[in-house]
């Protein structure tokens, strides 16, 4: 009744669920706007057709880069059999080695005060706050279109300042509009294995963290936290937290001695010698080497990983580059659904028809430039990329051959 009432209310409130809902309405684009708008479009789908492009082209030089220079360095590694003594005979060369880390002092927490013996300790700090979710529908009216916007509300606990201000309902929804620390990672400042001191990059690459909680003898300064679930908290009940509270994780990385946290970390590194500091390698090829696994492997399968990343991160690349090229066809094209969209079975059918023509359009364009990538590098891989990216167009045609003569041989019986 109210609505019906009321019809133009911008918004309405469920008491019940926490939800609000906005009503407003837009003037549907009339014909000649919606062509404007595809010609707008056109211009969008020729800039994402670039970019996509060039993201297929650079992406292929650099995984083609990246598997020469990894080739490159397992083919002149020079393992270390002790890590007690750096030789000068070694300077310059890649070196692999295998060790235990261990720094002059233990890293610490300035602001709840707890220190542990590792390379790292991440501080994790969420706060309890409400966190705003939005949802929409949309009904066609005619000539216009009817836009429903529900706004709901859910206590979450989050590691930024939610600010509550921007709210669609503020009343009953307000946060704290700051945190008193924020997450962050700390870092020993000098950390070796052996007699080798690590480069930043290496350190960087030191990831296994693992909790520290109170049974590990390790706790933190503050006498105001209170251990909960795995979490510290800054609450009066850890059990029913209310907004504004804080609950703090730590957790340690590259421990350096036996402790209840875990036993200490073992590495194997592939760098370049320079004295006593480990760093980075350039390769003739271009790519730096400098990898770190907190674990014991060889050499070759700390290559062999690399690879791995390497052909991972390169198809990822390539299906992103794909579905800009899918959408950029999307835009190049969406003049024709536009020119048919008042008359609507034909519209239906042209929209399947150009999705699977933006979709051939893409797959051959992409493949064609993954093969230019190639060919300075791998001819005969290139070149058979390149006959694969007429494929979509051979299978259209030999489809259409083939109803064509099947009607042909319908007609004369």
């Amino acid at each position: 009744m109210y609505r019906q009432r009321y019809p133009d209310d911008p918004g309405m409130h469920n008491p019940h669920t926490d939800t609000y809902t906005s009503v407003s309405y837009r003037h549907n684009l009339g014909f000649c706007e919606r062509v404007k708008q595809s010609l707008v479009a056109i211009v969008v789908g020729v800039i994402l057709l670039v970019v996509a492009s060039g993201l297929l082209f650079w992406n292929e030089g650099r995984a083609v880069q990246t598997a020469q220079s990894l080739d490159e360095g397992l083919s002149k590694l020079l393992s270390l059999h002790t890590t007690d003594v750096a030789f000068e005979n070694n300077n310059g060369h890649l070196v692999f080695l295998q060790g235990t880390l261990h720094t002059d002092q233990a890293v610490s927490d300035p602001v709840y005060k707890l220190s542990v013996s590792a390379a790292k300790l991440r501080r994790t700090v969420e706060m309890y706050q409400w966190v705003e979710h939005e949802s929409k529908r949309e009904t066609n009216e005619g000539d216009q279109t009817r836009e429903e916007t529900d706004y709901s509300y859910s206590l979450e606990w989050r590691q930024e300042v939610v600010h509550s201000g921007s709210f669609y309902s503020t009343v009953g929804h307000e946060n704290p509009g700051s945190m008193p620390a924020s997450s962050e990672t700390l870092t020993a400042k000098r950390i070796q294995v052996g007699a080798f001191y690590l480069s930043e990059g290496l350190i960087n690459q030191i990831d296994d963290f693992k909790e520290v909680a109170p049974s590990s003898g390790i706790t933190p300064g503050d006498a105001s936290l209170q251990y909960h679930g795995g979490y510290y908290f800054q609450s009066s009940n850890p059990s029913n937290p209310q907004v504004g509270d804080i609950r703090i994780k730590f957790e340690a990385a590259g421990l350096l001695k036996t402790s209840p946290i875990g036993p200490p970390t073992q590495v194997s590194i592939v760098a370049r010698q320079q004295g006593s500091h480990l760093e980075a390698y350039q390769t003739e090829a271009g790519d730096d080497l400098e990898i770190l696994h907190t674990e014991l492997i060889s050499g070759k399968e700390m290559f062999a990983k690399a690879h791995n990343r390497n052909t991972f991160m390169t198809w990822g690349i390539r299906f992103g580059g794909w579905f800009l090229m899918f959408i950029a066809f999307g835009c190049l094209t969406s003049i024709v659904t536009t020119l048919v969209d008042w008359i609507p079975v034909v519209r239906e059918l042209v929209a399947m028809g150009m999705g699977a023509l933006n979709a051939a359009f893409s797959i051959s364009l992409s493949l064609t430039i993954i093969a230019l990538g190639w060919i300075r590098y791998r001819p005969w891989l290139g070149i058979s990329i390149l006959v694969m990216s007429v494929t979509p167009f051979l299978f259209t045609k030999l489809r259409s051959l083939f109803w064509s003569s099947s009607s042909s041989r319908h007609r004369h019986v």
